[in-house]
């Protein structure tokens, strides 16, 4: 899709924090968005920058990342946060994965993993575009950004199962199969009843009935590549 992910480091080391922001610019499908040296800067740059990922320390003045982390679980949009810490303690570890990082990174970092996992965790591009997509068509609701992960993942993957489609959104919200697929599916419902233009577009025409989850999804799949 053209479009790269957005990533705000958070780091108090300067030495660590110069070789992120030199480094990050360099990689493909990545762009350096912003730069905090402690916990509260990284809260109030999250607020203004609204990164697709930070890339968080653990140990910073002020507030640390275990802070950081709890702020943002009360947070609805939230970035996707990958832990970056000396400290591989399994307890923090499992600590810092429960309060919603979504990845655990022992220093030093390989900065050439960074685009694989990033795109991986986010699929922030693609998701980006389908919620587009679906804003035209008038959506809203729980369903519309689980929708527009779903169709990420089967835009990468089209041969994918639902349960794998949903993943992302089973993982970051902590919920269920059942929830998301309840969700998508009362969005898919009024998106049939409104049947507004955008909509009838990206089926090829108005179903006579509501299309299955899968059916849309894989739909909103392929349009991603227009």
């Amino acid at each position: 899709m053209g479009v790269d992910i957005r990533v705000l480091v958070a780091e108090d080391d300067p030495a660590a924090r110069r070789l992120l922001t030199a480094a990050l610019p360099q990689l493909p499908g990545l762009s350096l968005c912003g730069a905090a040296k402690d916990g509260l800067e990284c809260l109030a740059l999250i607020d203004q920058l609204r990164p697709d990922a930070v890339l968080l320390d653990l140990v910073m003045p002020g507030m640390d990342g275990l802070e950081v982390l709890r702020a943002l679980a009360r947070r609805r949009g939230r970035p996707v946060v990958v832990v970056t810490s000396q400290v591989s303690h399994q307890g923090v570890v499992k600590c810092a994965l429960s309060l919603g990082a979504s990845y655990y990174l022992v220093k030093p970092v390989n900065c050439q993993a960074l685009p694989e996992l990033l795109q991986f965790l986010c699929l922030t591009p693609l998701k980006r575009a389908a919620m587009d997509l679906l804003d035209q068509m008038g959506a809203a609701g729980l369903g519309m950004e689980a929708a527009a992960r779903a169709a990420a993942v089967l835009h990468e993957n089209p041969q994918a199962l639902l349960k794998e489609a949903y993943a992302p959104t089973i993982t970051d919200q902590r919920t269920s199969y059942a929830s998301v697929e309840k969700n998508i599916r009362a969005m898919v419902d009024k998106l049939q009843a409104g049947a507004s233009p955008a909509y009838i577009s990206l089926m090829g025409g108005l179903p006579p009935q509501r299309p299955s989850n899968l059916v849309f999804l894989r739909h909103l799949a392929q349009a991603l590549d227009l």
